[in-house]
């Protein structure tokens, strides 16, 4: 059934062709109508409960059938096609090399998608909050708040989620999650060129960006996981395309597009919030004065539109803390906004930022750019591990050269980003350039204001990825302009042999293990330990085996964390749950589970997701803490496995190893 959402997909996609749209903007307004589909399903299927796969698989069913209702019924429309005014001809036929360039981009896309379904999803921000929230929904059979000590699970945007939970409802496992950053990766590259196409930019132009965007280190290794800036990426990407549309025709569809794009990208993450309005307002101040007016006249349905795609989870985070966006950025120890926003923390932050992609295989060399670093930004006046703008009081140091998309820098793309800005800014006077400078100088505004805003953490560099993507369009214009063929030939050359190496060599899920880098073709079970979390392996394959050989139908997972304050903070090992859902085989209907001895602010919900009484609890970190052992004394069988504890009720012995 996994083959309805393509069938939706596909069928949008010929509505739109038979509107005589492009057949990228028609690709991406598909997606943009699927997408929205998508979350006001889940959103309706949850107030009866049947987010079940029969109540998921019948809406899609019913969705494309009226959209081939729709398709043969609707009259085709044929339209003169406008010419994008530029310096290179829309019709420019592309030389061999770059051909040949842009069939090995060809082949990464082929490598990552393969990496995509041959892994599971893992990863730390995977196995304790993206993924377990996914496994509670199905649980519960609906996208309701559920009791879980670790909050991240309920307030944030969720529409990468809500798209990984269809894949595993409609497959009936797990094995199609990493293709929703999948989809968003190849998706990006597709709004990218075309945007370039808008600007002016010729064949030539448009598949240096696709090819730029593919290659971007950190979105090759990411776009294979189950995280979400990709996916956030491609909404603010195909935002932009019917911003820029809509100023050359403000029709209703290119109207809907930007609502729903942009409601989906707010939907999806919370850096949304700082990127979007910096491309909303140039593609608004680079229209003609009549697009101008019309799009502030039509700003009501622009918000109301990112209201229906946002307007749940806003009530329940309201209803949860009375903050629409749910508990505040600044809450306990989580302080994720910088302190004393100002000029010098400001331009401290940004070289702590830039510095993720200055790094090179020399680690001699790596320390004098660290050192050089920091000597910049105590020039400025600031400590460079300045608690107030560094996360968790850490101090900052260089990232290696990395394999692993949490680390990873894209030094090639900026070093070509860098060169692009500062030809755009110094040419431009150029007529031809004038449109490119005003979206250079938004993206340029957006990422200082990221890090005048956000304070800095070693994981920051996957953040980034919408200035890479977006800046795939400047890169691929001012180059084809203003470099000879053969300095972009040697630049996309250069970008393509990188983007293979990172293809073929992920971290932890590598189509090609070399030394220490991690085989993707290892048990699921084992995989979903990656990211340096194999140590905890054994006790919970151990642990999820007891319970599998018990005939328990109602099993709770006690992520007993043993701070004081049980709020969300630095990574409790505790909050590692999603491979025990997926290995015990929890899928709402057989067998159940739900967090217990939760004692938080969302212990009120637990009435609200009624459940069996748990007859197994798998508790974590609880073998050393003799009050657990108190607090689950109605189950006498108790099987230890290293940290972890599972206990079962009489007549659900649990093997004892």
């Amino acid at each position: 059934m996994i083959i309805l959402p393509a069938a939706a997909l596909l069928l949008f996609f010929l509505i739109l062709r038979k509107k005589d749209l492009d057949s990228r903007r028609a690709f991406l307004g598909a997606a943009t109508f699927c997408g929205a589909s998508l979350v006001l399903m889940t959103e309706i299927l949850s107030i009866p409960r049947l987010v079940t796969r029969r109540g998921v698989a019948i809406s899609w069913l019913v969705l494309a059938l009226v959209s081939a209702l729709v398709y043969v019924k609707g009259k085709a429309v044929k339209a003169p096609e406008q010419e994008a005014a530029g310096s290179e001809p829309a019709y420019e036929q592309l030389d061999m090399t770059m051909r040949a360039l842009v069939c090995l981009t060809g082949m990464i896309i082929a490598m990552v998608g393969i990496t995509a379904l041959l892994a599971p999803p893992s990863g730390i921000d995977g196995m304790t909050y993206h993924m377990p929230r996914v496994a509670m929904w199905i649980q519960n059979h609906n996208v309701q708040f559920f009791p879980t000590r670790n909050y991240t699970q309920l307030i944030y945007g969720a529409f990468a989620e809500y798209s990984m939970m269809h894949t595993i409802l409609l497959w009936g496992g797990d094995r199609f999650v990493n293709m929703v950053q999948f989809f968003s990766f190849v998706g990006c590259a597709i709004a990218v060129s075309y945007i370039v196409k808008m600007l002016g930019g010729g064949r030539r132009a448009q598949a240096l960006a696709f090819l730029i965007s593919i290659t971007i280190p950190e979105g090759i290794l990411e776009a294979s996981g189950p995280m979400n800036t990709y996916v956030t990426s491609f909404w603010i990407a195909t935002t932009t395309v019917f911003l820029m549309a809509f100023n050359e025709e403000a029709s209703w569809l290119n109207t809907v597009c930007v609502g729903l794009a942009a409601g989906l990208a707010i939907f999806t993450k919370g850096t949304t919030y700082i990127v979007l309005p910096f491309f909303v307002l140039i593609c608004w101040w680079i229209g003609t004065r009549a697009s101008r007016i019309v799009f502030l006249k039509r700003c009501v349905v622009f918000v109301a539109l990112i209201l229906v795609i946002n307007g749940p989870q806003y009530l329940r985070n309201y209803r949860f803390d009375g903050s629409p966006l749910g508990v505040p950025l600044n809450y306990g120890q989580l302080q994720l906004t910088v302190q004393d926003i100002g000029v010098r923390s400001t331009l401290a932050n940004i070289l702590r930022n830039i510095s993720f992609h200055t790094t090179t295989p020399l680690e001699s060399v790596n320390l004098k750019i660290e050192q050089g670093y920091r000597a910049a930004i105590q020039a400025i006046g600031v400590d460079p591990d300045d608690p107030r703008q560094v996360i968790w009081e850490k101090p900052f140091v260089l990232n290696h050269l990395s394999f692993q998309e949490l680390l990873a820098g894209n030094p090639l793309h900026f070093l070509a980003l860098l060169a692009a800005l500062g030809i755009v800014f110094v040419r431009f006077r150029d007529t031809a350039n004038r449109m490119l400078f005003w979206y250079a100088t938004g993206m340029t505004v957006a990422f200082v204001a990221f890090c005048a805003i956000l304070k800095w953490q070693r994981w920051s560099s996957r953040f980034h990825l919408p200035f890479f993507v977006m800046g795939a369009v400047l890169i691929a214009l001012a180059f084809t302009r203003y470099f000879p063929r053969r300095v972009v030939s040697a630049v996309g050359i250069a970008l393509v042999c990188c983007g293979l190496v990172y293809g073929a060599m992920n971290r932890y899920r590598a189509l090609v293990p070399v030394g220490h880098i991690e085989s993707a073709y290892r048990p699921r079970s084992v995989m979903y330990f990656a990211y340096d979390l194999d140590r905890y392996a054994p006790s919970y394959i151990s642990a999820a085996d007891a319970v599998n050989q018990t005939k328990c139908a109602s099993v709770g997972i006690d992520s007993y964390t043993e701070l004081s304050d049980p709020e969300i903070k630095d990574g409790p090992d505790s909050f590692i749950t999603y491979p025990l859902f997926a290995m015990i085989h929890a899928d709402g209907q057989k067998r159940r589970a739900f967090f217990s001895g939760v004692q938080n602010l969302t212990a009120r919900f637990a009435e609200q997701q009624p459940h069996a009484p748990a007859c197994a609890i798998i508790c974590l970190d609880c073998a050393r803490v003799p009050a657990k052992f108190e607090e689950y004394r109605a189950l006498p069988n108790r099987s230890v496995f290293d940290g972890i504890v599972v206990f079962t009720a009489a007549g659900q012995e649990a093997a004892v190893k």
